[in-house]
């Protein structure tokens, strides 16, 4: 996977690329359906993994490059966000990752979601997700068309500057 990274960077600067918007300050991460509803369906965790309890929802910022692309950082885990093994993650131990948009005209009408290079739809190994409020969090994975239950895009909740995050 390691030197399928810079290959992965070269492509997803050929796909469109504006400045995104809802990525920036500190915010959630919010998993939002695939399905026609875009339904909020949970947040993510610190640690990059798939919860409805409300409670767990980490706090992210997002930080801007000069290519239109942004990093996201977990400041409870002290560490950045990745890609490890087609595996969303957050932590000190992740190496950070380039992500984008597919932009307000991509499969959410008017809603920026989160990719890495072309990829951007997630899932879980679990036999039925989302989990429920009492579950443990998810890890959650690229979407390889084997996956039960709801898959995801992952979309962006800012903080305002009036909010405490």
């Amino acid at each position: 996977m390691r030197t399928a990274t810079p290959l992965l960077l070269a492509l997803s600067a050929l796909l469109p690329s504006t400045l995104a918007k809802d990525f920036t300050g500190f915010g959630q991460l919010r998993t939002l359906h695939i399905g026609s509803d875009h339904s909020d369906l949970g947040c993510v965790t610190s640690a990059g993994k798939w919860t409805t309890d409300e409670s767990q929802c980490g706090v992210f910022s997002a930080e801007q490059l000069a290519n239109g692309q942004f990093q996201l950082f977990a400041p409870q885990e002290a560490g950045g966000c990745g890609i490890e093994v087609a595996t969303f993650k957050c932590g000190r131990e992740v190496k950070g990752g380039v992500f984008g948009t597919f932009g307000t005209a991509g499969p959410i009408p008017g809603r920026e979601v989160l990719r890495y290079a072309q990829y951007g739809v997630l899932a879980t190994n679990a036999p039925d997700s989302p989990p429920s409020p009492k579950d443990a969090p998810l890890d959650m994975h690229f979407y390889s068309g084997s996956e039960k239950g709801k898959w995801v895009w992952l979309g962006w909740k800012p903080f305002y500057e009036h909010q405490e995050a």
